[in-house]
């Protein structure tokens, strides 16, 4: 692949009786990473054909469409005895979806998923969140992190917190 597939910088081949002539390699084609395995192939040229032609296809077939920039914020999350009740949600790199290379697919709902509410402390950056995009065929999962730091609320936050939900104010 190196000198063939543009971006192409990791490889491994092999061979074996029972799994033929296999090879794992990787490209980076303008911020868009592909990893790719081929097994079970018959002959030493063929690993190099099918190689080159599996990932010029990834990169020519699939295309990847922005949906927001590291640091923005998403939503938030409910925090379970937090010195504050939600934590900000933000992308932790940007975030895209991959379609088909020339297709105007639109990205169905955007949902946050999590296990919730979030028991404090929580630190900035920390992976609390998915956010789950549906697509015509299927779903695309991304991770969503802290934006900020949520401490153990204090002893008069709890009694405080306890007491809002006796009285189901909280």
């Amino acid at each position: 692949m190196l000198g063939r597939v543009p971006g192409a910088d990791g490889l491994k081949t092999g061979h074996t009786e029972e799994a033929g002539y296999g090879f794992t390699g990787s490209a980076e084609q303008n911020g868009r990473r592909l990893i790719m395995v081929v097994a079970g192939l018959d002959s030493f040229n063929q690993r190099i054909t099918e190689s080159v032609r599996l990932m010029q296809w990834g990169f020519n077939a699939w295309q990847s469409k922005p949906l927001f920039k590291a640091g923005a914020s998403i939503g938030s999350a409910k925090v379970q005895l937090g010195s504050s009740s939600e934590v900000p949600l933000v992308a932790p790199r940007d975030l895209a979806v991959t379609i088909p290379a020339g297709v105007l697919s639109k990205t169905g709902a955007m949902k946050i998923r999590y296990q919730g509410p979030v028991k404090a402390p929580i630190a900035k950056g920390q992976h609390i969140a998915d956010l789950v995009v549906a697509m015509p065929d299927g779903e695309q999962v991304m991770p969503l992190v802290a934006g900020e730091a949520v401490g153990e609320a204090g002893f008069f936050g709890r009694a405080w917190i306890g007491l809002k939900q006796l009285f189901g104010m909280a």
